[in-house]
């Protein structure tokens, strides 16, 4: 593993009012980012907490908690930085607690801080980081004042009066703070607002479409849930490459959007459907109903559409013999597989993504049917009564269209299943 993570949560302080989110924040943060979402280890975590004294306990840090250590202190907090920054890779910094501005700049709160010397200046944290070695550096900071990290100090120009930047990001370092410079940033419910949002978008609210979750899409998803009148979030970065903080489930896998220029020849080229495409059609032809699953996966993911706005499906689009296209979306995914620039996702099995193993289509016609049949009178449908049976009298022609459509639902839901094993043709 050569990711590693420092996440600081300080909840109660000697001087200063206690908080109520930041010791679960951490823990919160921890969770996600040591594995991806398909389990394969992501960043290693080491947790630095400040619990309220009667909370520590010599049984506190069990066998299980090897990189769990309570009580926040500055010198201890510089000690963890320098090491978390004595690294060659990516390290990531995670901070929940007070924010404190003085004349001498903003500060991370520490637990033994007080009025005099707060804690750890943040200017102090991005000095560490500007010389660390570390190829990449991400900074979240979840306190008051957040956005002063970087920002000039007392600092003048002889005889202007003027403020300058004493500070600098140098390359691969990135910051996303919860404030600005002079904002305070709030708890609800006894969390974090901006980690709360931060969260969100670590599961999967900031993956595109191939489940990567960048520090620039987490903060575009953060900045849009917070309105003009809350607290507004702070991005700074000086990065030539963004690292994904995680990956999520894709709307679509990489093998796929490898065919986008073999199904397309140019990016604004069309691509005609017909009958032969639709599985319930009697022309279906087996390859192009194929190639039909994967247009509709392309669909799910927002890269391709019908070429005609009143087409409203991609049914309609094979029915009707019309063409469908690439999005501008799908155009950018084309020109990447085109450049042969797409790979290093992690796989994502059908299973992985829903948590449970695929059903098989007669199955699903089955339990449809017989729920249908149950449900219909309570919304004022009624079937003739003769026309209640089981499934296991329903009429052969009725039965293998169920199934047809089963399928095809299938094949969306669970793109990765090999489509041979619900083939509709092989079912009696």
């Amino acid at each position: 593993m050569r990711r590693r993570a420092l996440l600081v949560g300080i909840a109660a302080y000697d001087h200063f009012p206690h908080l109520a989110g930041p010791i679960e924040d951490a823990f919160a943060m921890r969770e996600l980012l040591q594995s991806h979402a398909n389990r394969e280890p992501n960043f290693d975590c080491h947790l630095l907490l400040g619990a309220p004294k009667e909370a520590i306990t010599d049984g506190q840090t069990d066998g299980q908690e090897a990189h769990l250590a309570y009580g926040v202190t500055y010198n201890r907090l510089r000690s963890a930085l320098e090491e978390l920054f004595a690294f060659e890779d990516m390290a990531l910094f995670y901070f929940s607690g007070h924010g404190y501005p003085s004349e001498q700049g903003r500060y991370l709160v520490t637990q033994d801080g007080t009025g005099a010397l707060p804690g750890m200046l943040m200017n102090d944290v991005l000095e560490l980081a500007n010389r660390s070695s570390a190829r990449e550096i991400v900074l979240l900071i979840d306190s008051c004042f957040g956005g002063g990290i970087g920002e000039p100090d007392a600092s003048l120009v002889p005889g202007t009066g003027w403020e300058v930047p004493n500070l600098y990001l140098r390359e691969g370092i990135t910051i996303l703070a919860a404030t600005k410079p002079n904002d305070v940033a709030i708890e609800i419910d006894g969390r974090g607002v901006f980690t709360r949002l931060l969260l969100g978008a670590l599961k999967g609210g900031a993956a595109d479409v191939r489940g990567w979750v960048s520090a620039a899409s987490t903060y575009g998803y953060i900045e849009q849930a917070l309105g003009p009148w809350q607290q507004r979030p702070v991005y700074k970065s000086h990065a030539t490459q963004l690292s994904p903080l995680r990956h999520c489930a894709p709307d679509i896998d990489d093998a796929d959007l490898r065919l986008l220029p073999q199904v397309f020849l140019s990016p604004d080229a069309q691509y005609m459907l017909d009958p032969s495409y639709e599985v319930t059609s009697p022309a279906a032809l087996p390859e192009h109903v194929q190639i039909f699953r994967l247009l509709k996966r392309l669909q799910v993911a927002r890269l391709v559409r019908p070429a005609f706005a009143f087409d409203a499906d991609l049914y309609f689009v094979a029915i009707r013999s019309h063409g469908i296209e690439l999005t501008p979306l799908g155009q950018f995914y084309w020109q990447l597989a085109k450049e042969n620039k797409i790979g290093g996702s992690p796989s994502f099995s059908g299973s992985e993504r829903l948590t449970m193993a695929v059903p098989d289509a007669e199955s699903v016609a089955k339990i449809f049917h017989e729920a249908y049949e149950r449900l219909a009178p309570f919304y004022n449908y009624e079937t003739r009564k003769a026309t209640r049976v089981p499934w296991e009298q329903v009429p052969e022609q009725n039965k293998r269209l169920m199934i047809a459509v089963a399928t095809e639902v299938l094949s969306v839901l669970f793109p990765l299943q090999d489509p041979s094993e619900v083939d509709p043709t092989d079912t009696p």
